[in-house]
């Protein structure tokens, strides 16, 4: 009977796609493997089978051309957890597919281009004999590689013209991304058998004492010895690279002992991951307090599947998780730990395989495709590494590992927007979506933070979560001192000194003097957010977006911060002519630069986006912080989050305003936990540290529930105010944006959306409008906000959403515009 194979491809498509499965491919044909699959005239993808069934369908099925997995790499859970995320995110299932699976195990065509003619007399343009010349020396170029050939964003049209020509022609030829990697190791020949036959060797290269040097350095390297009751030689590996580098020689003189039959060269298959060592496995004494928090936390999971850790920052809440981590292991479940950001890991992970050893797997974007990949295998259960990770440690995308026995999710720093993707598709929070993939493995979820979000203390408060409280911090060390600095009233009185109140310098000198750090926090990177001419007023901003460029000293340029643009700073005014240009606001390299003013002798370090681009840069930075290097650390919001510094006994918040004026419905509470989160950077070790608040509002609400740590009143508070006027957590949220080049088109295409909108959702409609920033990368842009109450069926809202959308494009000036939803947005 024919079969037929549902499969799901790694395109932003929504439907599942049918193949027929050749016969002899029938047994091994199952769901949760890979398969190679034609899409279209000359494409080939790898797809995932999700269906096996005899249905078939009223159009011309194709063969599946080729399974490439023995056993499956994803079981029904996974593809169940995907259908759900794209079902809630209103994303393709071909886009969820794309985000799980790292690139290297996905096989795909890829378009080369080839010489069609021997003898060109056409004439060509400049960049054709790029193209040209090319080909006559490398026989094949990508499109890839022709575009930073040329140094041009799309070279299609380049190319078609030669194609037309009849100069050049295309083919697919299977591109497969994943390679295992293999390490030269040398080994003795097999003809040495016996210690004569070593002395014999020896002999051998008596008159060439280069080879003898090679000889005697692989015996030292490999711990050679005869052992007498086996009578065979006993060694360690040596690596090619290692002896070459002991021996201080030529690889030729190694190829000599290869023809000696001496040596033997052969290759193994190694891991690119870091070599763990499970030597110094161990474990700390939960404190009083901290065991009685881990015994309320076993206590409410026998009630609620998820729970809420709310400790005050250095209270030990990661000494916790170790503990809580090691009971899942004894029972051998498997435990996902997430953390909002990559820069978060490199001091968990330490902890971790201090605690577990080489157990532990570490998983982000920042390992390259084919570390992904090996990580992946350390986790499927089909694969065939026999040295498996039971504890994950990662960012969002570790929830779409290959678990097969999840028995624990810790969620740490759970209030950070940062666990919700933004672009592309799939925007999921891994916040929540790990609640739902936790249910599917009768899981249990854990959610610490010091500064809860309102999202979630409101299910706590409708018993849907659990919840356990750790008011003191670590050996009883007291919450730090808060001293909130007026700058309204420092300026008046000519007292600030550049962008520093005198209070902050006065703690900053006692710091230092006391041989103690200081944090600096600044939530905007660059030199001044903008500059300004003193005459008339004009702006530079980006060509492509509307937005000011940002000044940045480090490269002397003026930056865009959503398109990457970059331009010389300007000496003149480009509209008057001035040559009167001032900076305007301050970014982490202005505060960077004022206090070296103040404090020319002390080492000052800066922790922004700029510096965390560069790899292993965050990792320095913090390395050196840690370790005492750096005196003085300012940072945008990446210092705020988790990290644990020793020695640190001041932290300055150099500007709170712009964080409690921020236009959104959670800037409140945003600030609460931004700035709260930064303060407990503060005396975690040794004594009570202190905060420095710089602001203009020093009787804000926000800044009296700071310093009084009252969270309390802040939740009482923001969720009145969010009942009044039907915001999360009384609603759900669903913004639409529309995108376009013509600002006509996009204007026009938002206002018959909206007003289709409001036939169905009525005054629950908000918009459209520009957002902030209404134009990025040349794409004009409006926002549609629909607040959809508890008691509407949130499925249905959506689908209705989904067929007005479709309506609208099938129009022929709306066809191009870009319609994407963003469900619950942060």
């Amino acid at each position: 009977m024919p079969k037929y194979a549902d499969v799901i491809v790694p395109l932003s498509l929504n439907d599942f796609y049918t193949y027929s499965i050749p016969d002899d491919m029938q047994l091994d044909c199952v769901v949760g493997k890979r398969v190679l699959v034609q899409f279209g005239k000359k494409k080939f993808y790898t797809a995932i089978v999700r269906k096996i069934h005899d249905i078939k369908p009223e159009y011309e099925t194709k063969d599946i051309f080729s399974v490439l997995d023995e056993k499956p790499i994803l079981n029904e859970i996974h593809l169940k957890f995907w259908e759900w995320i794209s079902e809630y995110y209103m994303a393709a299932i071909g886009e969820i597919y794309a985000a799980a699976l790292p690139i290297s195990l996905r096989i795909e065509t890829q378009t080369q281009i080839f010489l069609a003619k021997s003898i060109i007399d056409d004439e060509l343009n400049e960049n054709e004999t790029i193209i040209v010349n090319n080909l006559k020396n490398q026989k094949t170029l990508s499109i890839s590689s022709i575009t930073k050939l040329l140094n041009v964003k799309n070279p299609i049209k380049i190319i078609n013209k030669l194609i037309e020509k009849g100069i050049i022609d295309v083919y697919e030829h299977f591109k497969s991304e994943f390679k295992p990697k293999y390490q030269k190791n040398i080994k003795l020949a097999d003809t040495i058998k016996t210690e004569i036959d070593l002395q014999k060797a020896f002999e051998k290269v008596s008159r060439a004492s280069k080879q003898t040097d090679i000889l005697l350095a692989y015996c030292s390297l490999s711990g050679l010895r005869f052992d007498e009751i086996r009578e065979i030689f006993v060694y360690k590996e040596v690596t090619k690279k290692e002896l070459l580098q002991k021996a201080t020689a030529e690889s030729h003189i190694i190829n000599a002992l290869y023809k000696k039959n001496i040596l033997v060269e052969y290759e193994k298959r190694v891991s690119r991951l870091e070599k763990i060592d499970d030597n110094a496995i161990s474990f700390n004494k939960l404190s009083e307090d901290q065991k009685s928090a881990f015994d309320n936390i076993k206590n409410s999971f026998n009630q609620f599947d998820v729970t809420l850790l709310y400790g005050v920052t250095s209270s030990g809440k990661t000494e916790i998780y170790i503990h809580l981590i090691r009971e899942y292991i004894n029972k051998g479940k498997q435990v996902l730990y997430l953390l909002p950001e990559i820069a978060l890991t490199s001091q968990i992970i330490v902890r971790l395989r201090v605690a577990f050893g080489s157990i532990v797997g570490i998983y982000h974007s920042k390992f390259n495709d084919a570390e992904r990949a090996e990580i992946w295998n350390k986790i499927n259960p089909n694969s065939d590494d026999i040295n498996k990770y039971q504890i994950v440690l990662g960012v969002r995308s570790a929830m779409f590992l290959p678990f097969d026995n999840l028995g624990l999710i810790i969620i740490d720093e759970e209030h950070e927007t940062t666990f919700k993707q933004f672009d592309p598709s799939p925007r999921y929070n891994a916040r929540d979506g790990a609640i739902i993939l936790a249910k599917y493995f009768n899981a249990k979820v854990l959610l610490g933070t010091a500064t809860p979000s309102i999202d979630t203390f409101y299910n706590v408060l409708n018993k849907k979560f659990g919840l356990v409280e750790l008011k003191v911090r670590h050996k009883n060390i007291e919450l730090p001192e808060i001293i909130v600095a007026d700058i309204r009233t420092a300026r008046n009185e000519n007292k600030m000194k550049s962008l520093f109140h005198p209070i902050l310098l006065e703690y900053m000198n006692k710091a230092l003097n006391s041989k103690e750090q200081i944090i600096l926090f600044q939530n905007r990177r660059g030199f001044a957010p903008y500059i300004e001419c003193k005459t008339c007023g004009w702006i530079p901003v980006c060509r492509n977006c509307d937005v000011s460029l940002t000044y940045h000293t480090d490269t002397n340029s003026l930056v865009c911060h959503y398109c990457g643009y970059k331009t010389v700073v300007v000496s003149k005014c480009e509209h008057c002519g001035s040559l009167e240009l001032e900076t305007k606001g301050f970014g982490t390299q202005k505060v960077e630069d004022e206090i070296k003013i103040f404090f020319p002798s002390a080492q000052i370090a800066r922790l922004d986006l700029d510096v965390s681009k560069r790899k292993h840069g965050y990792e320095e930075v913090i390395s050196a912080f840690s370790s005492g290097e750096v005196d003085i650390l300012v940072g945008t919001q990446m210092v705020t989050k988790g990290l644990d510094f020793k020695n640190v006994s001041v932290v300055g918040i150099l500007n709170a305003d712009n964080l409690l004026n921020f236009p959104d419905f959670r800037s409140y509470e945003r600030a609460f936990q931004l700035m709260t989160q930064v303060s407990g950077r503060a005396g975690r070790m040794h004594r009570q540290g202190s905060v420095i608040i710089q602001t203009y509002q020093p009787n804000h609400k926000v800044i009296k529930y700071i310093l009084d740590n009252d969270f309390n009143s802040l939740f009482s508070n923001e969720l009145t105010e969010r009942q009044t006027y039907n915001y999360p957590p009384f609603c759900k949220l669903l913004k639409i944006t529309l995108k376009h080049k013509k600002v006509n088109i996009v204007n026009d295409i938002s206002e018959y959306f909206g007003a289709m909108l409001r036939k169905y959702f009525k005054d629950r409609v908000l918009g459209p409008q520009a957002p902030i920033i209404s134009r990025i990368q040349n794409y004009h842009i409006k926002e549609i906000l629909v607040k959809i109450e508890p008691e509407m069926s949130l499925q249905k809202a959506k689908r209705t959403i989904i067929s007005i959308a479709d309506l609208l494009k099938q129009k022929n000036n709306f066809s191009n515009v870009i319609i994407s939803f963003n469900v619950d947005p942060v």
